[in-house]
């Protein structure tokens, strides 16, 4: 019973890391202040390409 309960704790520490180093990587990866450091409109530019219907 003890090695049912030692790799069922195992198990979910394994899954918690492997869930953690997925998410940190994806945070990293999909940071939204890239997007405006990156490529930078300014506003003149931004409202010549509006619709003016």
């Amino acid at each position: 019973m003890g090695v049912w309960w030692v790799t069922t704790i195992g198990m979910v520490i394994c899954l918690g890391l492997a869930g953690g180093v997925l998410v940190h990587f994806l945070r990293s990866a999909l940071d939204i202040e890239d997007s405006t450091r990156i490529d930078k409109i300014d506003s003149n530019t931004e409202t010549q390409f509006t619709d003016k219907s």
